[in-house]
């Protein structure tokens, strides 16, 4: 029997959560002996030669929309490709991969959403709901954000299934190592990873420097990521009455390798959050965690065990956890290796990869049957 072929279909692949995870997918599913490919509707991106390396193939269309013409050539693509299942991840991906899969007569398109997005319109809504009768199955990455397809997106319960992200093992570093490549800034040390966007709160975190004890030292703030918000981000710090010490990174390649530097990790989302790649990535590499109640992050992040869990853009209440988790050495050691054992358990990349490939199989088995 020949192997199954894969294409995943994606807007981009910048640096982001959504694009890890494609990325993962794609490496475990061609270790195992699928074909796959990658399509990406608009432009590639950083992500895109860690794919390569995999030996996957990844191809950019160049979409400006998903109006009629940038539908036949996506499918005009596909068929080239020639799948068995296409594999779409995102609002915009989904949208133009199932319309382009079914006017291809590629029988099975699997979705996947990684997000919260309350601001759809409603005709995106509409298509959501219209395309739900072409898709095999809608993947979510968290139980939030099958609510979310559910109840804001009314996709059928029948369709969803949930597919909790996961990791690779951290690669090698130590506290020291990581500390002497961000240039051995002064401990203690709060750490924040993720895009600069104004939905992921970094904003909130600064503001929560002002209402830190003011007979305690105040920690450096590390961002790393970058983004839009970046310009306005680097002005609150440098307005801030206490003059914290505040460094902005930028996108870093060896992210993962830095996070032993950090006392603890800052996940300060305000809203959209699906998943909380960022925190079992700082989980993994024994970090405790300060994370927003929002989204999928209380799926990820258990409070009192391996982190807390504060109001979503609180930002005394951000201060406060953080407090108490910089003055409580023991505590913190005590959370970070739990929630290592918990990524273990619950969030590895190979056992996402099976759970999503063992529906690959369990859907070509339904349409032979048919």
């Amino acid at each position: 029997m020949s192997p199954l072929r894969i294409v995943h279909l994606v807007e981009a692949l910048d640096t982001g959560g959504l694009e890890h995870v494609v990325a993962s997918l794609a490496r475990h599913a061609r270790e195992r002996g699928f074909e796959v490919g990658v399509l990406c509707a608009v432009r590639a991106g950083h992500v895109a030669a860690e794919i390569e390396a995999a030996d996957v193939r990844v191809r950019v269309l160049g979409a400006t929309g998903y109006r009629p013409r940038d539908i036949l050539k996506a499918a005009h693509a596909l068929r080239e490709m020639g799948p068995d299942i296409v594999h779409s991840h995102g609002h915009f991906a989904g949208v133009l991969g199932r319309a382009a899969a079914w006017w291809a007569g590629i029988p099975i398109a699997v979705h996947h959403l990684h997000t919260i997005d309350t601001t759809l319109r409603r005709r995106h809504r509409r298509l959501e709901r219209l395309l739900a009768g072409v898709t095999w199955r809608v993947l979510c990455c968290s139980r939030a954000v099958a609510e979310h397809a559910r109840h804001d997106l009314a996709v059928p319960s029948s369709l969803l299934l949930i597919v909790p992200n996961g990791i690779d093992p951290a690669p090698a570093s130590s506290e020291g190592t990581a500390r002497a490549a961000i240039g051995h800034p002064a401990a203690p040390i709060v750490g924040c990873l993720g895009s600069l966007a104004p939905h992921k709160g970094q904003a909130v975190l600064l503001r929560s420097l002002e209402h830190l004890p003011p007979d305690r030292p105040l920690p450096t703030i590390v961002f790393i990521g970058d983004g839009p918000e970046r310009p306005a981000l680097e002005s609150l710090a440098a307005s801030l009455s206490r003059r914290p010490r505040v460094l902005f990174l930028g996108e870093r390649r060896d992210a993962r390798s830095l996070l032993p530097a950090f006392d603890l990790l800052v996940v300060p989302s305000i809203g959209r959050e699906g998943f909380g790649l960022a925190a079992i990535e700082a989980m993994d590499a024994g970090i405790p965690v300060v994370a927003s109640r929002v989204g999928g992050l209380p799926e990820v992040v258990e409070d009192g065990r391996t982190g807390v869990l504060v109001p979503p853009g609180d930002a005394a209440a951000l201060a406060r956890a953080v407090s108490r988790l910089l003055e409580g050495p023991e505590n913190r050691r005590s959370l970070g290796a739990e929630g290592h054992r918990r990524v273990e358990e619950r969030f590895r990349a190979a056992a996402m990869a099976r759970r999503v490939e063992d529906l690959y199989e369990e859907a070509m088995h339904a349409r032979h049957a048919a």
